[in-house]
C-alpha cells in the first residue's frame, strides 16, 4: 500500500537531509528555511510583491512551497504540501523524491517556483 505518514518525525535524522536542501536551494536562488516539524518552507524572492506597493503585498502572497519529511514505503522522503480544497481542510501531501535525492527535490522545487520571464522560451515573449 502506497501510504504517507502524517505522524511527525520522532527524531532528527532528517535534519541533516534538511540542511543540504536549503544550501541547495539557495545555489539555485531561492531562499529556505528549516522548520523543526521536518519542513523546509523555499520562495522565490523574484515572485514577491513589490514593497512599496501596499496592494500588491495585501493581493499577492509571494511564491511558495514547503516539502514536509515523513515516512513513505517504508523509507523518509520529502513530500510536496498542498493546500486543502477548502480552508479547513488538512493540506494535501504529495510523494517528492526520497529524502537523500537532495538535487532532485532542488531542481523540482525550483521548477515549481519558476518566474518566467517574457524573453524566455517559456514566456511566451519573442
Amino acid at each position: 500500500m502506497n501510504v504517507v505518514s502524517l505522524r511527525p518525525l520522532q527524531n532528527t535524522a532528517w535534519r541533516p537531509a534538511a540542511l543540504a536542501l536549503v544550501e541547495a536551494l539557495k545555489r539555485r536562488g531561492l531562499d529556505a528555511q528549516v522548520y523543526g516539524h521536518g519542513a523546509v518552507r523555499a520562495s522565490n524572492p523574484a515572485g514577491e510583491p513589490d514593497p512599496d506597493d501596499p496592494r500588491g503585498a495585501l493581493m499577492h502572497p509571494g511564491m511558495r512551497q514547503e516539502v514536509l519529511c515523513r515516512r513513505h514505503k517504508g523509507v523518509l522522503w520529502w513530500l510536496w504540501v498542498w493546500a486543502g480544497p477548502t480552508r479547513q481542510s488538512p493540506p494535501e501531501l504529495e510523494p517528492l523524491c526520497p529524502l537523500l535525492e537532495t538535487h532532485t527535490a532542488a531542481d523540482r522545487i525550483a521548477h515549481v517556483l519558476a518566474v518566467p520571464f517574457t524573453s524566455s522560451p517559456d514566456g511566451g515573449g519573442s
